[in-house]
Order: structure tokens, then sequence, then C-alpha cells
């Protein structure tokens, strides 16, 4: 019979839900029309800085997936291991765009410090952890790449938006401005993040299928951000002593 697989022969895989995909670009092309707008509205040297490090930070994850032929097999010889590195090194070049960019605009407040080695002292820790953690999820359960892309924005959320803006949250229009603007403007932010290290661990079949929810997998490196949530006071508390003497 024509709907009765033969013995032996394996079942189609499903095909991959397409709302992720058509979610993403309708979220980028809002992203975009709001980094367009923002400036020539608001010509700040904020407005500028932002908007256009958002995009060159875009542009870098071009970058990588235009040139992955010639870095990806060398990377891909010990996959695991070069991934969280890969992801790393990016979040420490993208930290250091927004400053360079802040500087070059003359804006204030856009980067987490005004000097390099304080602002990476803030953030790499929080880098560090969300890509290790993000590297082992992905490599026990693989998503597609927008869902890669929605999760980079969300992880954003919890550690720029929740995190570094928990005093904004007195302002009720907050919340809805975080998951309706800047999370989208958050998502080529975070792309060189975790796409590329994507890119490496998808070069190896994953170990076997995942046990847990693929929801509490995507979430699971948001669970970071409760100790880097204590390291940043401790680091702030710091910081403010040192200015007080």
């Amino acid at each position: 019979m024509n709907n009765v697989l033969s013995a032996g022969q394996p079942a189609a895989k499903a095909r991959p839900s397409p709302w992720p995909r058509r979610i993403l670009i309708a979220g980028l092309t809002w992203a975009v029309f709001l980094l367009i707008i923002a400036p020539v509205s608001e010509p700040t040297p904020e407005s500028w800085t932002l908007s256009v490090s958002v995009v060159l930070s875009g542009l870098y994850t071009l970058l990588l997936y235009a040139t992955r032929r010639r870095w990806l097999p060398r990377l891909s010889r010990r996959p695991l291991r070069n991934a969280m590195l890969l992801g790393i090194l990016n979040a420490a070049w993208i930290e250091t765009l927004f400053l360079v960019v802040q500087v070059i605009f003359g804006a204030e407040d856009v980067a987490a410090h005004p000097n390099l080695l304080v602002d990476l002292l803030i953030t790499m820790p929080w880098y560090i952890g969300m890509v290790i953690l993000f590297v082992r999820v992905y490599h026990r359960r693989r998503f597609s790449p927008a869902v890669v892309l929605l999760l980079g924005g969300l992880y954003e959320v919890g550690a720029d938006g929740i995190v570094g803006g928990v005093g904004n949250f007195a302002n009720p229009a907050y919340p809805l401005l975080l998951f309706l603007v800047a999370f989208w403007e958050f998502i080529p932010v975070y792309s060189s993040m975790v796409l590329p290290p994507a890119w490496v661990v998808d070069t190896i079949p994953p170990p076997g299928l995942p046990l847990t929810p693929a929801w509490r997998d995507a979430l699971r490196p948001l669970l970071w951000l409760i100790p880097f949530a204590v390291y940043l006071l401790i680091v702030l508390l710091v910081l403010a002593a040192l200015n007080a003497v």
C-alpha cells in the first residue's frame, strides 16, 4: 500500500515550523525601520551610536557567514571548544565595537563603561557563561537558525534589559518597550555570539535524542543571569567605592 512505509524504511523528518522564520523577518524589518527613524527623528549622539552599532553588529555576522568556508573547517576540528571560544571572542568584539562607535559620535552611556577594560570586566562574565551554556544546549538539541537568532535577542533582554535595566521598571511602559522595540534591535547584537557557534556545532551530529522539553533547553542560558546579577552588584559596589576614594 502506498500509504504504508515498507519495513525498515525510516519515516521522513517533520519539517520545521515556518513561523519562527516569518516572525524573525517581520521583527528584523521592524528593527531596521526603528534604527533608521530613531536618529532621524532624534539626531542625538546616543541615537546614532545605537543605530550604527546595531547595524555593524549584524553586518559582522553576515561577514562571518560569507567567509565561513575559510574558517569553519578549522574550527570544526574541535567543535565544542571552538564554538565556545568563537562566541566569547565575538562578544568581546561587539562590546568593543559599541564603545568605539560611542567615542566616534561623542555619546555617553551606550556602552557599559567608557573604559574598555572596565566595560569588559562588567560584561564578559555574562557573555562567557551564556555562550558556554548555549553551546552545550545546542549540542544536545538543534534549533533552526531563526530560533537561534530569536533566542539571542531573548538572552540580551535578560542581561541588558532586565538585569542591566532593573531601575527602569519603575516606568510601567518599560516592559512593553523592551519587548516591542529593544528585543528586535537586540537580535543583530547577539547574532554573532550564538549563530556562528551554532554553525560550528552543526559540523558534528548531536549525541542523541534530548530528553528535556525544548523550551527548557532554550531558556537554560538565562539561568546564568542569577550568578551574573550577584557578580554585577559586587563589581558596581567596588567601582563606586573606588570612585569615592
